[in-house]
């Protein structure tokens, strides 16, 4: 009977090892299989991660032709010319006197000279008002579409096409290519200089201030 007794202690603790030793290699396997998962889950959510958003700014504008969509942004404008000189302020002595014998009004648009370009709009409007701002200073724009047809004012020839460079030049009216305006300037113009001349080029109509 003891016997008996002792073979169903020895039979129960047994089956308690087997069944501690099942539960951990359960949760050995349950803990192996959730961290394969998670690595998984990870490799998913890595894949699908934006590689570049530059990349996909490039490839809104891959179909745009430039050149074409440069010549669509450029107009020919004329404008009437006194004078071209290397030195501002010969310029400006010139455009303050033209302005008095003339009667038009002098509009410099707040162009100031600058040392590494020849002339420069105020830093605010570079950095603030051109193209929604964030534009470095300095910056030109050369005259287009600017109010007034007849006028007085300093320009600089880089920023127009076909000018020689690294010119002042005193511009007393501009207006599209084939506007009367020009014509009525220019013989205005030649009544006190007899060297004032029209010179016609293609001008950027995109951002300005």
């Amino acid at each position: 009977m003891k016997l008996f007794f002792f073979s169903v202690f020895l039979f129960a603790c047994g089956s308690s090892n087997v069944e501690s030793d099942d539960k951990s290699a359960l949760t050995d396997s349950t803990i192996r299989e959730a961290e394969t998962i998670a690595d998984e889950e990870n490799i998913i959510i890595d894949e699908e991660l934006p590689i570049n958003d530059e990349s996909e700014v490039s490839e809104e504008f891959e179909d745009v032709e430039w050149e074409d969509y440069e010549a669509s942004m450029t107009q020919d404008f004329s404008f009437v010319i006194l004078i071209s000189t290397k030195d501002y302020d010969s310029a400006l002595e010139r455009a303050k006197e033209a302005s008095e014998k003339l009667g038009y009004p002098i509009d410099l648009r707040d162009l100031h000279e600058n040392d590494e370009i020849g002339l420069s709009l105020p830093r605010k409007v570079c950095e603030e008002d051109i193209c929604g701002g964030g534009l470095d200073y300095p910056i030109y724009i050369p005259r287009s579409d600017w109010g007034e047809s007849k006028y007085v004012s300093i320009e600089y020839s880089d920023g127009f096409e076909g000018f020689t460079t690294g010119y002042y030049i005193v511009v007393v009216a501009s207006g599209k290519k084939g506007d009367p305006i020009i014509q009525e300037a220019l013989e205005e113009a030649r009544e006190f200089y007899d060297d004032a001349y029209a010179k016609t080029c293609g001008v950027w109509m995109g951002c300005g201030c």
